[in-house]
């Protein structure tokens, strides 16, 4: 017997229904549906009566139910030896971004003494999603596009997750030198750009074609040559390539890679969100609010800055 399906058994138990369930383990009423159906083949009888206004455990299930409780409970005790012994951990995802990459190093750097295990994950925006809402890291950092704004809290609340703004900026063009060295920092005509991006993500800049600029040009009369998802083939590419490259602008200050010089997207689209996506209601583990309150010092620090 699978320990989901104890939890599920003694959630619904709990919250009367299946509806409810599944509220507060964060998944479908569905998915609770089929985890008891699934616990009521393998021991061969019924654990709730179907009412119109819930549910009621049968006479087997009040007899199964204090063990249900008492394995819980164990592993709960199990969990809590491990932890202790256990070193700390943070564990966040992002999309692709230079910036954070920089930022997660320097606070390794401010934090290197203390005995944490990392880890780190660059991925889409659903990948992402799906990592935080199955608890395998515990937030993940996210660039959105404001005019797909609705659509992305509304895909959060199916997934039982919420997100928190940190920063809004402009979507930024980034010339390699090979196309400074040819254009210098002239106006940005889409068609005649040669583009590297990264995977498209609905949810992000690399979603580009939705991109329209004050003059009704559209991002998709670039040519796009190069798709990675690594920032180093990026970085490398943009230094010495015409090529040029579509996403977020700067979070903090303005980057030292000479590469990094990006030109402002004017548009009424052209608009980006920098965030962080967790579990609906619930309290992030410690580290993951103690490197929040870096992320928001740097942030603060560079907005402070740039109003002296």
């Amino acid at each position: 017997m699978d320990i989901k399906e104890i939890q599920c058994f003694v959630a619904c138990v709990k919250a009367g229904s299946f509806s409810k369930a599944a509220e507060r383990l964060f998944t479908t009423q569905s998915s609770v549906s089929k985890m008891i159906k699934a616990m009521e083949e393998e021991m061969g009888t019924a654990l709730f009566e179907r009412q119109a206004k819930g549910i009621r455990m049968t006479p087997y299930a009040e007899q199964v139910y204090p063990y249900a409780l008492a394995v819980l409970e164990n592993i709960e005790k199990m969990q809590e030896k491990e932890k202790k012994e256990a070193p700390a951990r943070l564990s966040v995802s992002c999309n692709p971004s230079s910036w954070f990459a920089d930022m997660f190093v320097k606070f390794y750097e401010l934090h290197q003494e203390e005995k944490v295990q990392y880890q780190v994950y660059s991925a889409d925006s659903r990948q992402i999603i799906e990592r935080v809402r199955e608890r395998t890291d515990d937030i993940g950092f996210v660039y959105v596009m404001k005019n797909q704004m609705p659509g992305f809290l509304q895909y959060l609340s199916g997934n039982y997750l919420e997100f928190q703004a940190m920063k809004e900026t402009n979507i930024m063009i980034y010339p390699g030198k090979g196309w400074r060295q040819k254009a210098g920092r002239e106006e940005v005509n889409f068609s005649d750009c040669k583009l590297i991006q990264r995977f498209a993500d609905e949810f992000s800049a690399d979603n580009y074609w939705n991109i329209i600029d004050a003059k009704g040009r559209t991002a998709a009369e670039a040519e796009n040559v190069i798709t990675t998802n690594s920032d180093y083939i990026m970085e490398r590419v943009l230094e010495f390539a015409d090529l040029v490259n579509i996403s977020g602008g700067y979070l903090e200050g303005v980057p030292w890679r000479e590469v990094s010089q990006g030109i402002e997207l004017d548009g009424k689209d052209a608009r980006i969100q920098f965030g962080y996506v967790k579990r609906k209601g619930e309290e992030i583990s410690e580290w993951a609010a103690i490197f929040l309150e870096f992320l928001a010092q740097r942030l603060q620090k560079s907005e402070n800055d740039m109003t002296k």
